[in-house]
């Protein structure tokens, strides 16, 4: 018996016009990943301090600003294309943090888009995730990278103190809808409690997202911050290693005919199976 990736990248037709996109993985042995650095594996770019285990699992070995993405499944600039990213993520352990964290760097792991595929430490335009806040103590599902316009923008989650170790399903839902314009809709998921949820219009922080200046498709992909892992900023990050077990990014140029399908309400786009050999 062995893992396999269900689905590398698809494209479906519905009702005649719309195709989906979908790449999908679980960081599986069966998928061909080893232990090691992530960047070359499987057509993924990462900076060094993004790894395999071989075993089913990615994770950072700190957290300032390491950046990774796949390109088997590429955006374009199209309005109302949207773009659905899916990660299944589990906070390192909770240390109490040194007194030096800057407002910078209290995110722990974001997901965005940038134009500059195929680069390793490429630029975000555009992100929203899991932070650390230094007023409260409290963990935050914040819009990151990009300048808010309206809606909802920030979440409280908890405590920071009690939450090492939990294990979250984040999707960030990106909608393009207009020039240099993007509705973002972002869940998080314990399994336990409602879905923290946040729903608001932004414009890119990245000159080249709206035109795609680089010429080679739009990416999506995740990041780990100094509040995971630390960095040479910050002596004492609050959380350990972030790691990431499974991971979906999907495209959809045109969301309108396909409903809510892109929607992370019911929407987990990827799986892990077993399939015996």
């Amino acid at each position: 018996m062995m893992n396999k990736r269900v689905i590398a990248a698809v494209a479906v037709m519905v009702g005649g016009s719309a195709m989906a996109s979908l790449y999908t993985t679980s960081f599986d042995a069966g998928e061909g990943f080893t232990s090691g650095d992530l960047n070359g594996q499987n057509n993924w770019f990462a900076q060094t301090q993004w790894k395999a285990d071989g075993a089913g699992n990615a994770y950072n070995s700190n957290g300032a600003f390491v950046r990774a993405h796949n390109t088997d499944v590429l955006g374009t600039t199209a309005i109302g294309e949207v773009m659905t990213i899916t990660s299944v993520i589990t906070l390192g352990a909770y240390s109490t943090p040194s007194g030096d964290i800057a407002s910078f760097e209290e995110n722990i792991f974001q997901q965005g888009m940038s134009h500059q595929q195929g680069v390793a430490n490429f630029g975000y335009g555009l992100a929203a995730g899991v932070s650390y806040s230094v007023a409260t103590g409290n963990i935050e599902l914040r819009a990151g990278q990009g300048t808010v316009l309206s809606g909802t923008s920030v979440q409280t989650v908890g405590a920071a103190s009690g939450l090492g170790g939990t294990t979250y399903t984040l999707t960030t839902a990106f909608t393009k809808t207009a020039a240099n314009t993007w509705n973002v809709a972002v869940s998080l998921n314990d399994g336990v409690n409602p879905a923290w949820m946040l729903a608001y219009s932004a414009n890119s922080a990245l000159a080249g997202l709206d035109t795609d200046s680089d010429g080679g498709g739009i990416l999506g992909g995740f990041q780990a911050n100094p509040s995971s892992g630390g960095s040479a900023g910050v002596a004492t990050a609050p959380f350990g290693s972030t790691t990431v077990s499974a991971y979906s990014l999907q495209v959809i140029p045109e969301p309108a005919t396909l409903g809510l399908v892109a929607a992370f309400g019911g929407t987990v786009l990827f799986i892990r199976r077993r399939f015996m050999m």
